[in-house]
């Protein structure tokens, strides 16, 4: 290696103890190798896929989806691009990249440091299950009991268009973290009552006129909207980023424990649907034997 080489990784969900300890391997070996890991301040994942080399005429950038997993290397449909900057386009790149390092400098820690052994043993719950399940060309795969943030939420009619789900501005932007505005693409995950889980459902934000915000489901898809009360969908924030969601109609297994928690809890106007945010420990001690629980979904 010719030059220096810096890589910033994110401890938050899928990098467990045997990858840190291969880095630091790796930088024993390659002193002009430097592995920092990103110890996040908050609970947000440290998601991008970016390369950036510096050279004397120009600077590349190699920007993409792909994750650094089983999944985002060997099966997953994935897209890159590389750019090369020159001119004032490339300091002012090389300027915002060296501020936001700057920035969180405080949380950028050697690979090395025993803080960031013990943050990424947390995640090896899901490696466990990445050994059990997965094959050379398997993604791997994100149990669900590791959910943390669950919207429970009673689905409206929109007249014939109920897999059109609607939801409040509060929880479109601050649950699945759309913006008003603007477009964002979200993975859904359906599970079934035998926890069988669905291909991954890959939804744009939808904005209407009538302030309504929408993500389209496709276990709604061709069910009548049932008339004894409306559907609720149970969906669950996973480390992924990605959501999981079981969808009850009156009279399924778990609606009677779902309704009787947004009963609970439920604050709003009576005339309103009823949509509570609450922890996936509450989920689960209100509909223990939930196939939520069972599920496991591919890590992206």
């Amino acid at each position: 290696m010719r030059g220096n080489f810096r890589l910033f990784v994110g401890t938050d969900s899928i990098t467990d103890p045997a990858a840190v300890e291969r880095l630091v391997a790796i930088e024993t070996r390659r002193p002009r190798f430097d592995a920092r890991a990103f110890m996040s301040p908050d609970s947000s994942l440290f998601h991008p896929k970016l390369a950036w080399f510096e050279h004397e005429s120009h600077l590349s950038l190699v920007v993409g989806s792909g994750n650094l997993t089983m999944g985002g290397l060997r099966s997953n449909w994935e897209a890159f691009t590389v750019l090369r900057l020159t001119g004032g386009e490339r300091a002012e790149a090389t300027s915002h990249i060296e501020d936001f390092l700057t920035d969180v400098t405080d949380f950028l820690l050697p690979v090395s440091d025993p803080r960031v052994l013990e943050r990424v043993k947390l995640n090896t719950g899901n490696e466990r299950s990445l050994r059990r399940h997965s094959s050379p060309t398997s993604p791997a795969l994100e149990v669900a009991p590791f959910v943390e943030d669950v919207l429970v939420a009673e689905i409206p009619r929109a007249g014939d268009r109920w897999a059109q789900a609607n939801f409040d501005q509060e929880n479109y932007e601050g649950f699945f973290g759309a913006e008003v505005g603007s477009q964002r693409r979200i993975s859904l995950y359906h599970v079934d009552e035998n926890a069988h889980v669905s291909e991954v459902e890959s939804r744009p934000s939808v904005e209407v006129a009538s302030k309504n915000y929408r993500f389209e489901l496709a276990a709604a898809r061709g069910r009548a909207y049932p008339v004894s009360g409306p559907p609720i969908g149970v969906f669950c924030r996973l480390r992924s980023g990605a959501f999981l969601y079981a969808l009850l109609l009156p009279g399924d297994a778990g609606y009677a424990e779902m309704d009787g928690l947004l009963a609970s809890r439920w604050q709003g106007r009576s005339d309103r649907k009823r949509r509570v945010r609450v922890q996936g420990a509450e989920v689960r001690k209100a509909w223990p034997d939930s196939p939520v629980w069972r599920a496991e979904v591919p890590a992206l």
